[in-house]
C-alpha cells in the first residue's frame, strides 16, 4: 500500500519526487572524465623524436566533443605505450574552462617506472587498476526553499518530517561522505586491434545531519559500476567502434538533453543529496562507430531512480557528429521514449507519459584560433512532438564566449541564452517542452538553489559567466542566473508553482572554486546566494526569503 501511494504521488508530481534527486550535484563531476566533453588534445614530448609523437596523439584516438570513460583512455595510453620508441607515457585530462576539457599526453624516452598504486598491471597489451573514489562534504543552507519548506515540498515522498525544522525559515546544515571501491581493466585479444575492457565497484555513502529534505542518519551500499565493453580500431585510430553495457555513465553533449547527474536519485533515503554520489543508469547499452571525422553513437538508458518511486522510463536515440576541425563540429540527436509513467498534465488533466514522445535536436560548436583566437560559439536547438497526441514543443540555446589566454588570470565572459516552450492552456495542442534529463552543476542546473525549485521547462534564463585561473590548478567561476517564465501555465513544475501570478521566476549569483590540490585531490567550495521572482513571492504570500548556501567539499580518486 505505501509502494502504490509514493508512486501515486509521483507520477501526480514527477518534477517534485524529483527535487534535488537529479539536480547535478557538484561532487562525481569532477572524478569521472566522462563528464567534461573534450576540448582538445596535447602532447608533451621530453627526448621522443616529433614525428614519434604525431603517431601517439594519432594513435590515441581522441577528438572535440568527446567524453571518453577512464577504461577507454587506460586503451588509449596502452597504444600509446605500445609504439616503438616509446619510454613511457602518462595521460590525464585537465579543465579547459567552459565546461570543457583537455587531454594531455606526455612522452617520455626513458624506460617506464614499475607500476605503482592504484595500477596493479601494466603492459604492451592493456593494463588493470583499482578504483578508489570519493569524497566528503560540508553544507549549510539558510532559508532553504526560501523560507517556505510546507509550500514547495508539500507531498513529496522523499521529504520525511522532521526536515527543516519547524515553522518556515532557519537553517540546514549537514555532512556527507561517499566511498567507492573496484576494479577496472583493458587487455588486446592476441595481437589484434580488439580489445576488452570493464569495470566493477560499490559505492557507500553517508548523510548526518538537518538537510534540505530530512533530518535522521543513514547509509547505504549500493552498487555503482558494473560494465563491460568491447573496442576495435584501426591502426590509425581513424576507424573505430566502442560498444559498452551495464551499469555505466552517459551524457549526451553538454547535458542539455541527457546528464548522468539528471537522470539519477540522490535523495531521500539515499544519501548524497548535494554531493551526488551515484552518475550510472541501472544499465545503459552504448555503441559509438567513428569512421574518418564522422562519429556516430547509439544509446538505451535505463535510469537509476529510486525504487518505491520508479517512473519506468525509458529512452533510447542516437547522435551523429562531424568533426570538420578539431575546434569546430556539429551533430544531430533524436530521442525517443519507449516507456515510461511520468505523466503530461494540463489544467484538463493528464493527457499522456513520456512513452512515445520524440526529440530531434541540432548542436554546434566552433572555435578557431587561427580566425579568432580565445573566442568561441555554442548552440543547440531541440524540437520535441508525440506519437498519441498533438504536441510540438521547443528549446534550444546559444552561447558566446571569449577566453583571454595571454592575459594573466586567463579570463574568460561568456553570455548564454536558454528556451524552454510553456503550455498555453488556450490552443488544443501541447507545447512544453520536456527537459528529460538535464543537468550538471557547470551547465544546466542554471543555480545551485533555485534549481531546485525550477524545473528547465517553461523557462526563459540568462547566463552570465566570468572565469578565471589564477593558477593551473585553481579555476574560479562566477555566474549570474535570469529566469522568466514563458507562460503563466506552469502545470508539471512543482505544485506550489502550478500556476504563475507572474513571469519573473527569481534571479541567483552563485560562485564556484574548484581547485587541484594534487594529483588525487580536488577541492569544490560554492557559495551562492537566489533571490525569489514575484512569482515565487506569491507563492508563499510574500514570505519568500532569499536563499543562501555554502558549500565546502573535497574530493580523492585513484
Amino acid at each position: 500500500m505505501r509502494r502504490a501511494l509514493l508512486l501515486a504521488l509521483a507520477l501526480a508530481h514527477p518534477a517534485t519526487a524529483q527535487e534535488g534527486a537529479g539536480l547535478g550535484g557538484p561532487g562525481a563531476m569532477v572524478l569521472a572524465p566522462e563528464t567534461l566533453a573534450l576540448e582538445r588534445v596535447e602532447v608533451q614530448a621530453s627526448g621522443v623524436d616529433p614525428a614519434l609523437a604525431a603517431r601517439a596523439q594519432e594513435v590515441l584516438g581522441l577528438s572535440s566533443g568527446d567524453r571518453p570513460t577512464q577504461t577507454v583512455l587506460d586503451a588509449a595510453l596502452s597504444r600509446v605505450q605500445a609504439l616503438p620508441g616509446v619510454g613511457s607515457a602518462d595521460l590525464e585530462l585537465r579543465p579547459a574552462g567552459a565546461g570543457r576539457s583537455a587531454a594531455v599526453l606526455r612522452l617520455r624516452a626513458d624506460p617506464a617506472r614499475p607500476p605503482a598504486f592504484p595500477i596493479l598491471w601494466r603492459g604492451d597489451a592493456g593494463m588493470a587498476r583499482v578504483i578508489l573514489n570519493g569524497g566528503i562534504g560540508a553544507f549549510s543552507d539558510g532559508n532553504p526553499w526560501f523560507g517556505n519548506p510546507a509550500n514547495f515540498t508539500l507531498g513529496n515522498p522523499l521529504v520525511e518530517e522532521p526536515a527543516i525544522g519547524a515553522g518556515t525559515g532557519g537553517r540546514a546544515t549537514w555532512a556527507e561522505a561517499w566511498v567507492e571501491t573496484g576494479i577496472a581493466g583493458v587487455t588486446r585479444l592476441g595481437d589484434s586491434n580488439f580489445a576488452l575492457y570493464g569495470a566493477a565497484t560499490v559505492m557507500a555513502p553517508i548523510s548526518s545531519g538537518r538537510d534540505i529534505f530530512r533530518a535522521d542518519t543513514r547509509a547505504t551500499l549500493d552498487v555503482e559500476k558494473a560494465y563491460a565493453g568491447l573496442l576495435w580500431g584501426t591502426d590509425d585510430r581513424a576507424r573505430s567502434i566502442n560498444l559498452s553495457f551495464g551499469r555505466q555513465n552517459f551524457t549526451l553533449n553538454d547535458g542539455f538533453l541527457i546528464s548522468q547527474f539528471g537522470s539519477q536519485w540522490n535523495a531521500g533515503p539515499r544519501p548524497g543529496v548535494y554531493l551526488a554520489p551515484r552518475t550510472t543508469h541501472d544499465f545503459a547499452g552504448l555503441g559509438t562507430l567513428k569512421w574518418d571525422g564522422w562519429t556516430a553513437s547509439a544509446f538505451y538508458l535505463d535510469p537509476n531512480e529510486y525504487e518505491p518511486l520508479e517512473s519506468g522510463t525509458i529512452l533510447a536515440g542516437f547522435n551523429l557528429r562531424r568533426n570538420v576541425t578539431d575546434r569546430f563540429y556539429g551533430d544531430v540527436s533524436y530521442i525517443r521514449g519507449l516507456d515510461s509513467r511520468t505523466a503530461y498534465r494540463t489544467p484538463d488533466g493528464v493527457i499522456g507519459t513520456r512513452e512515445g514522445l520524440s526529440t530531434a535536436a541540432a548542436h554546434l560548436r566552433w572555435a578557431d584560433p587561427a580566425v579568432a583566437p580565445g573566442l568561441w560559439l555554442e548552440g543547440e536547438i531541440a524540437h520535441q512532438r508525440h506519437d498519441d497526441f498533438d504536441m510540438s514543443a521547443w528549446a534550444g540555446y546559444g552561447t558566446l564566449g571569449y577566453l583571454a589566454a595571454d592575459l594573466p588570470w586567463r579570463p574568460s565572459l561568456s553570455w548564454r541564452t536558454s528556451a524552454f516552450s510553456g503550455d498555453d492552456p488556450s490552443t488544443a495542442r501541447y507545447e512544453r517542452f520536456d527537459a528529460l534529463w538535464s543537468g550538471g552543476l557547470s551547465e544546466w542546473l542554471q543555480g545551485i538553489s533555485l534549481g531546485k525549485v525550477l524545473r528547465p521547462e517553461n523557462r526563459l534564463s540568462h547566463r552570465i559567466r566570468l572565469n578565471l585561473e589564477p593558477t593551473d590548478r585553481l579555476d574560479l567561476t562566477f555566474d549570474v542566473f535570469l529566469h522568466r517564465a514563458d507562460e503563466l501555465n506552469n502545470i508539471g513544475a512543482n505544485p506550489a508553482l502550478g500556476q504563475l501570478t507572474s513571469d519573473e521566476l527569481g534571479r541567483e549569483v552563485q560562485f564556484t572554486t574548484r581547485w587541484s590540490v594534487s594529483d588525487n585531490l580536488y577541492f569544490l567550495g560554492v557559495a551562492s546566494v537566489a533571490f525569489p521572482g514575484e512569482a515565487i513571492r506569491d507563492a508563499t504570500d510574500g514570505e519568500a526569503e532569499r536563499w543562501s548556501t555554502l558549500q565546502a567539499q573535497l574530493f580523492w580518486t585513484f
